[in-house]
């Protein structure tokens, strides 16, 4: 037995089963609004916005979803998206030569302790930094 207050229960009800889904009440469709609402907006997006207002009804958005869904006899496969996990770039793993670290330290008049803070709280900027001495660096150790 489906649960129409779970969400992919309520989907498949939705797609499959209109005669049960003419039963819910409309405080169940009201609660799946929004997520509705988002999933359709992967093959309707222009729809989909329309439907996304403060203060819409939330129940009859979900009604209106439903008679896109009689079209299919199933949960169509654009329906359940799968995500990637974000590759670790060559960015993320930089680590500067001890000779840039050394320059950018007397440059600064900065010790030990404030490199560490910098790497903590600016990493981006200081890292940048870094390239940079590296690049000039090799340009004139050549």
């Amino acid at each position: 037995m489906l649960d129409e207050t779970k969400l992919f229960d309520f989907v498949k009800i939705m797609f499959t089963k209109r005669d049960q889904f003419d039963k819910i009440k409309n405080h169940n469709k009201k609660r799946h609004h929004f997520m509705i609402n988002r999933f359709f907006a992967i093959k309707f997006p222009s729809n989909a916005n329309l439907f996304n207002h403060n203060g819409i009804n939330g129940a009859a958005v979900v009604e209106s979803w439903s008679m896109v869904a009689m079209r299919f006899k199933s949960v169509p496969g654009w329906w359940y998206t799968k995500t990637k996990k974000a590759k670790t770039t060559a960015k993320d793993k930089y680590t500067p030569s001890e000779g840039a670290v050394r320059i950018y330290m007397e440059k600064n008049e900065i010790g030990n302790r404030e490199f560490k803070e910098l790497e903590q709280f600016a990493k981006e900027s200081l890292y940048a930094d870094l390239k940079k001495i590296e690049e000039q660096v090799d340009v004139y150790s050549k």
